[in-house]
């Protein structure tokens, strides 16, 4: 008899709940799905407003001492002995074959010290990646911080504007994107990370659970929190893949269409996570490309954009069938490749 996965909860979930939260199990986590005001105004608010997301479920892993950098170097892709005091990058974590193994953004959060965030199926392999990264005399300390913190997210073009005047005490008056601080909120000390995966500005913020729901409560009344639903179409409409689903298939750097973006080794090729528009419903992960009759590819992510009013998908095509205005069928329903991503922020 096998043993069933362990399904974690939020260290927020009874706040989550008395905002009316519906839950669903997600990368072994129990997540808020949506809110009492629904997924339609919970994407609406991060499109034209701003919106709270728990991001709680996503690893937390801190790598300190002297050799903390060495210890980065043997786990990631990368160039990450560039990344400065007050900086983050995004980077990867590749097998032995060049294979995506997790998408981590790495925040520089002092002189030895570094914060490592990745997605949350990938945490325990990742963690022991790391471990296994320190050598024999090695000043270096690797703690899994994921269950004893939280990690919201203020994502949407009002983000900045909310975020000044509510927290302009804690913060720098300009924070610009990928750079991180330590800051005192009320007196309690915590993290910021100017990104977000919505394809809107955003600031992510690590700390204490009693900070985390003082910091919800704070900018509820500006900003309603936004669930899974609407965080993922977000996510699929900027052409930000997760690892569940879109990676998981053990895709290059290169085949993720991450390489350059990353600035890391692209590897194999031959095929590529492409953006495609679908006609009709979504469509499960798995279902299969084909065109006239032989299969190309298959899909990932898939969903219905209300923004854009059409079922936007992500799926691994023959690179030589991905080109914008390729037509092909998945699973019997017809389907158009398009350039990514399909929504860009206005500046």
């Amino acid at each position: 008899m096998t043993t069933p996965e362990p399904l974690y909860h939020l260290a927020l979930r009874e706040v989550h709940a008395a905002a009316g939260a519906q839950f669903v199990a997600h990368a072994g986590w129990s997540l808020p799905a949506s809110y009492q005001a629904g997924t339609l105004a919970e994407h609406t608010a991060i499109r034209t407003g701003a919106a709270v997301i728990d991001r709680s479920h996503r690893s937390r892993i801190l790598v300190t001492g002297a050799d903390a950098l060495d210890v980065l170097r043997g786990a990631f892709a990368g160039h990450v002995e560039d990344l400065e005091e007050g900086r983050s990058m995004r980077t990867a974590r590749l097998d032995g074959e060049g294979r995506i193994r997790d998408v981590t953004l790495v925040a520089r959060t002092g002189a030895i010290s570094y914060l490592v965030t990745g997605e949350p199926s990938q945490r325990a392999e990742t963690f022991a990646a790391l471990q296994a990264a320190v050598g024999d005399g090695f000043e270096a300390q690797v703690d899994d911080r994921t269950e004893t913190t939280c990690l919201l997210n203020v994502s949407g073009p009002e983000a900045a504007k909310l975020v000044s005047e509510h927290m302009a005490d804690a913060l720098p008056s300009r924070l610009p994107a990928l750079h991180c601080v330590a800051f005192l909120f009320h007196g309690f000390r915590g993290l910021a990370v100017r990104t977000s995966d919505t394809g809107e500005d955003g600031f992510e913020f690590m700390l204490a659970p009693a900070v985390a729901q003082h910091l919800i409560e704070t900018l509820r009344p500006a900003a309603p929190l936004a669930g899974l639903q609407a965080t993922e179409i977000a996510r699929v409409e900027a052409a930000v893949p997760a690892f569940v689903p879109d990676l998981e298939p053990g895709l290059s750097p290169a085949e993720a269409d991450l390489d350059v973006l990353l600035e890391i080794p692209g590897g194999a090729d031959g095929r590529i996570l492409s953006g495609m528009i679908l006609e009709g419903d979504p469509l499960p992960a798995g279902s299969p490309i084909s065109v006239d009759g032989e299969t190309v590819g298959e899909l990932r992510s898939c969903l219905r954009s209300p923004g854009l009013n059409a079922t936007i998908g992500l799926g691994i095509i023959n690179t030589r069938r991905a080109l914008p205005g390729t037509q092909f069928s998945v699973a019997g329903t017809p389907a158009t490749v398009v350039a990514k991503p399909f929504y860009r922020r206005r500046s």
